[in-house]
């Protein structure tokens, strides 16, 4: 140890502290800046303007010094402006958009809740090390599964239906006279809602494992006022296998599930010969070295995996344990080959940074 002090670059040594200082700061400014979330902090500056600590204090009806500090913090942070002039604090457009809105691709909230639920669950790491077994979506809890809800509703209430669907082969003309369409680990169901409330002449089945995705899809599905929805637990009621159905979706599934290929075989039986499966996974490259030179989302990609999408390939014994970036294009293809589908497409579609999307048939 005292051959490594001597010989390290003492401006190196202060730039790597400094680094791992700024992670101890980002890890502290994501708690604090899903606090002002979840109290409507954000939200109460973007329809004030300019407000001292006193006023956004009322409007939100909480203590003073506490949102006093909490503004301080956040100044400090650059999440908010601060104006020395007159002693108050306000939200640029583009902060307003990052931190409120819950309909542009930019907003953060829904990243902030699942990464802080999944921090609760870093004491379990250690065992998973040691074991090679990782934890179900349930083990994450309730926390996780709402963060992500969240985090994937812009994309699947807005854009699935008037953005991406159009892009597939005669799939909206499909739904519109009436298919058979399952939507395989569905979540929360927010896309199987916007896809039924669309095309209500078709049928849909929403699959998950996880008892907190079907309770939240269940209310979700209630609310809407649908009736062309079914939710299914796959363990109880899997995909039916009998080549009856028109449409397949998964959207950020695969790399997550325990068996890949055993989904993706159940998926290829279930459908029709002129069926397709629609399926969207995170941004990859085939290697490491390339996510780490070429991949923007890989720092973010990776700590989700350790956190939560290899954890739950991994939750069982020879789990495949593919991992956030593990379904790349190449894997997509290869396996989707493997089990017998021979169409495989590309989509072009930029809503959305974090996924590619795939065309697949038989």
């Amino acid at each position: 140890m005292g051959t490594t002090a001597a010989t390290a670059d003492p401006e190196k040594l202060m730039a790597f502290a400094g680094r791992v200082s700024g992670s101890a700061v980002g890890a502290m400014n994501c708690a604090l800046t899903l606090v002002g979330d979840q109290l409507g902090l954000y939200k109460a500056l973007a329809s004030s303007g300019p407000v001292n600590s006193v006023a956004l204090a009322a409007k939100t009806n909480l203590s003073e010094r506490w949102v006093r500090e909490w503004l301080y913090h956040q100044a400090c942070n650059g999440q908010i402006e601060y104006v020395e002039a007159d002693d108050t604090f306000l939200l640029t457009p583009e902060a307003e958009i990052v931190l409120t809105n819950e309909n542009h691709a930019a907003y953060m909230g829904g990243l902030l809740q699942t990464v802080m639920a999944l921090l609760e669950t870093v004491k379990d790491l250690p065992e998973s090390f040691r074991t090679g077994l990782g934890q179900t979506y349930d083990q994450k809890g309730e926390a996780c599964m709402c963060g992500i809800e969240k985090l994937t509703r812009n994309l699947e209430a807005n854009h699935l239906v008037p953005d991406l669907l159009p892009q597939v082969d005669r799939v909206t003309e499909r739904l519109a006279a009436g298919a058979a369409v399952a939507d395989v680990g569905c979540g929360a169901a927010t896309s199987t809602i916007a896809m039924a409330k669309a095309f209500p002449q078709s049928k849909f089945a929403a699959y998950d494992i996880c008892k907190y995705a079907l309770h939240r899809a269940r209310i979700n599905v209630d609310r809407s006022g649908v009736s062309n929805i079914e939710l299914y637990n796959p363990i109880d009621h899997p995909l039916p296998q009998d080549g009856s159905l028109d449409l397949v979706t998964t959207f950020d599934v695969v790399h997550d599930t325990t068996d890949p290929k055993g989904l993706i075989d159940a998926i290829f039986r279930s459908l029709k010969p002129d069926g397709i499966w629609l399926c969207a996974d995170i941004q990859g490259k085939q290697t490491f070295a390339l996510n780490m030179k070429e991949n923007p989302i890989a720092p973010l990609a990776y700590g989700f995996s350790l956190l939560v999408c290899m954890s739950s390939g991994l939750s069982v014994p020879e789990g495949a344990g593919l991992g956030t970036l593990g379904f790349h294009e190449q894997k997509a293809r290869e396996m989707s080959e493997r089990a017998g589908f021979t169409k495989f497409r590309n989509i072009p579609f930029q809503c959305d940074v974090m996924n590619v999307f795939y065309e697949i048939g038989k």
